[in-house]
């Protein structure tokens, strides 16, 4: 799961040629489980439709203060916006959006939802070779990096002009890791080593029948789950279970039998920051697995139990 999964993110576009990769980084945001809104400069839409970023966002796109619905004015607030935010990110960041951003200039929706905003914000730059070198145009991103705002490096390649050199928007996927890792060493667990066990252990009696327990592994997975969301590095040992996981992000070891959770578990102790065993680990086991199923007619008289090794 994306640190990003379930964030609110306000996408500003502004008036460049790299607004045509936008609905891609919408894609991307939208495939993390993301809620999007996109707000725009007037030129922007010169290089994007509205409707196409509505269609791939699944919300209504803004671009001006007010809005005519009905034929009645309607005011689109700069302040809900910003503050619906968890995360908001200007791409493309043009020179022009860039300076006023920098000075404090108000003059678009875009803009005064900037102004407005309390939540981290990610400005990616798009611009010609020379135009992004210029040391005016430097002067304002160091200016917007002094005031906390996050600016993406740009990368390098063939330019709308014709150019080849540094100004290319980063793609949408690029974008989108960048952003997962700021955000990420932002979290409390960043980087820690977790090791969680879930679920219960099935202690063969032979090879169709076993001794268990009817955990579901729920609980071990919820805190695997809210551990990685924390930013945890998370390695789960799970026993068999049929509950409904995703478990992107997060390593999982399938286990049957306490011994196995053991050896599994034991493998992963010394690189763990931090252990929770969860897992409804059987008490007892058989002494002898029967390597043939036992027929019913022949009956059976006893099962001969032994403890099972404590993990801890």
């Amino acid at each position: 799961m994306s640190v990003l999964a379930q964030k609110n993110i306000l996408l500003g576009v502004s008036g460049g040629i790299a607004a045509y990769k936008i609905p891609l980084l919408i894609r991307q945001l939208i495939k993390l489980d993301c809620k999007v809104k996109v707000v725009m400069t007037p030129s922007s839409k010169e290089f994007v439709t509205p409707l196409t970023l509505s269609t791939v966002s699944n919300n209504d796109v803004f671009s001006e203060f007010t809005s005519q619905k009905n034929n009645n004015p309607s005011w689109n607030n700069h302040v809900e916006l910003a503050e619906w935010a968890d995360i908001f990110i200007i791409a493309p960041a043009t020179s022009n959006t860039i300076s006023s951003m920098a000075n404090a200039r108000c003059d678009n929706l875009l803009l005064a939802c900037f102004l407005s905003s309390n939540c981290p914000v990610f400005v990616v730059p798009a611009m010609d070779l020379e135009m992004y070198r210029n040391s005016l145009n430097q002067s304002n991103i160091k200016k917007l990096k002094t005031n906390l705002t996050d600016v993406l490096p740009v990368g390098s390649g063939s330019l709308a002009s014709g150019l080849e050199g540094e100004g290319r928007m980063l793609e949408p996927i690029e974008i989108v890791e960048y952003v997962e890792n700021k955000i990420r060493k932002t979290l409390p667990l960043n980087n820690l080593n977790f090791l969680i066990t879930a679920g219960p252990t099935h202690e063969k009696i032979d090879p169709v029948r076993y001794i268990g327990n009817s955990s579901s592994g729920k609980m071990g997975y919820s805190l695997a789950k809210k551990a990685n969301e924390l930013g945890a590095n998370v390695t789960l040992v799970i026993g068999p279970t049929n509950l409904s996981m995703d478990l992107s992000n997060i390593e999982s070891i399938r286990v049957q039998d306490s011994e196995e959770m053991f050896n599994e578990t034991i493998k992963y102790f010394d690189n763990s920051d931090v252990i929770i065993c969860s897992a409804a680990i059987s008490d007892f086991k058989p002494v002898e697995v029967v390597q043939n199923k036992i027929k019913k007619e022949k009956g059976l008289e006893s099962i001969k139990l032994e403890p099972t090794t404590d993990i801890f």
